[in-house]
């Protein structure tokens, strides 16, 4: 599912009125946007997350899911965001949010682009955007590279989280469904690499079970 934490927002102002008008109203959007941001998600999740009925919009058992999910995820970037600029809760996008992880970590542009997948002109206008909104520097430039202030580093960590919620979110609602979606992460230690793990992960095969599996040493 690909995350637009705008369409989430309005997403969740559905959940919370149970109307497309409320939500509109709630989200600062038109009602045509709402409707588009409703069906773009559920086209991503394959299934329908709302019932329509006389009496207003109710969540199915998929979009229960992804509101649970969608809350804690914006209760991990909500407050960080907030202790920056309030208008960044309304502005701030999953792709700056990347970024700001991406360059947190590399503490490099040009590093930060390459672990992304994109151009580093791209990086660096997601990094001044997020600075322009928040009216400061996240990044101080020094000769060792990209240094995250502490309130980027506040951020990128609440933005990790999110985003880790809300892939969860993609494999719980999958399973609502019958299927399966997502991937397991497993930390290994050198003793269980060599002998519990490689037994699990078999009978996990066996069962029939696809999901990929990523080992990460230590």
């Amino acid at each position: 599912m690909t995350v637009n934490l705008r369409h989430l927002r309005v997403f969740l102002a559905v959940a919370d009125s149970g109307s497309i008008t409320r939500a509109a109203e709630a989200a600062l959007v038109s009602q045509p946007a709402v409707t588009q941001a409703i069906a773009k998600l559920e086209r991503e999740a394959e299934t329908a997350l709302f019932q329509r009925t006389p009496g207003g919009l109710h969540a199915t058992p998929a979009g229960e899911v992804l509101a649970g999910r969608a809350r804690r995820a914006f209760g991990f970037i909500d407050a960080a965001l907030a202790d920056l600029a309030p208008r960044l809760r309304l502005t701030a996008t999953a792709a700056q949010l990347r970024a700001l992880i991406a360059v947190r970590e590399a503490e490099n542009f040009t590093l930060a682009a390459r672990r992304l997948g994109i151009a580093q002109p791209t990086v660096h206008r997601a990094i001044t955007g997020l600075e322009q909104e928040a009216g400061r520097a996240l990044f101080e430039r020094t000769s060792y590279g990209m240094i995250a202030t502490r309130a980027a580093q506040a951020l990128a960590r609440a933005a990790r989280l999110a985003f880790a919620e809300l892939a969860q979110a993609e494999a719980d609602v999958a399973e609502t469904l019958g299927r399966e979606a997502g991937r397991i992460v497993v930390g290994a230690m050198p003793l269980s690499r060599a002998t519990v793990l490689p037994a699990a992960i078999a009978r996990f095969r066996e069962q029939g079970r696809t999901l990929p599996i990523s080992v990460r040493d230590g």
